[in-house]
């Protein structure tokens, strides 16, 4: 048995910012669409952005900018807080995960990993 956790920042209405929207940002960044980029993660279009506008509404600030068509089509790309953010994110969810598995070795592991097997 391992630990697990759903780590996110709660915003006005629910959760605003996690490992989803985080890489769906990851996913822009790379791929210079949004239609792109949730297409490789498996989620919709109108979806993707759903989430992105309600992040963009809970930090009050834009996590991507998006340019129009022309002959070789749009883009969109992070803003620098977008980028800041992301790198930001998975800093601290790094931090956070290794703080669990630390908590979870001092206080579980031995009892779950070590026990008397005979007790059941």
């Amino acid at each position: 048995m391992r630990p697990r956790m759903k780590l996110y920042l709660d915003g006005p209405g629910g959760g605003t910012f996690g490992e989803g929207v985080c890489r769906l940002l990851e996913a822009i960044a790379a791929e210079g669409s949004i239609r792109e980029a949730a297409r490789l993660l498996g989620r919709g279009y109108r979806k993707a952005w759903g989430d992105i506008d309600r992040a963009e509404e809970a930090f009050g600030r834009r996590l991507v900018s998006k340019s129009r068509g022309g002959s070789s089509g749009g883009a969109t790309e992070l803003t620098p807080f977008g980028r800041e953010l992301v790198a930001a994110w998975e800093r601290f969810s790094g931090e956070a995960a290794a703080g669990m598995e630390e908590a979870f070795e001092r206080h579980l592991g031995a009892i779950i990993e070590g026990g008397n097997r005979d007790e059941r």
